[in-house]
């Protein structure tokens, strides 16, 4: 598979399934010394993503040594690049449930960057 067919892909199932977050993104400026720092003000972005119930793998690990029922309950979030969502914040989904994100993860073809994902863990 490709860049340009895996980001096809991507779109489609982001513009077909996808939904809509949002989030608070605090403005950093320079302060008299020239040191960036957080301002009091934020503003609400938003960006249409993908919720998931598993880590997205184009090579699939089964582990056949495992005995008994075995099940990852974590969920993930999978946007475009161009979403600039990074780690530990908070997002809002379309059922106003509120999801910490975890490490952001990229995936790439041949140094094209296709998308980012993360972890989503529910806090209140």
């Amino acid at each position: 598979m490709n860049a340009k067919n895996m980001i096809n892909m991507v779109n489609r199932y982001i513009k077909k399934d996808g939904v809509n977050v949002t989030w608070n993104e605090n403005e950093t400026v320079k302060n008299s010394r020239g040191i960036a720092i957080s301002n009091k003000t934020s503003e609400i972005k938003s960006a249409k993503v993908l919720l998931l119930k598993e880590k997205f793998n184009l090579l699939q690990v089964i582990d056949t040594d495992v005995i008994g029922l075995s099940q990852n309950y974590a969920k993930y979030i999978l946007m475009l690049p161009e979403v600039e969502i990074v780690k530990d914040t908070v997002i809002t989904d379309n059922h106003n449930m509120k999801w910490k994100l975890g490490v952001v993860d990229w995936f790439d073809i041949g140094d094209i960057f296709i998308f980012k994902q993360a972890a989503l863990t529910e806090v209140k």
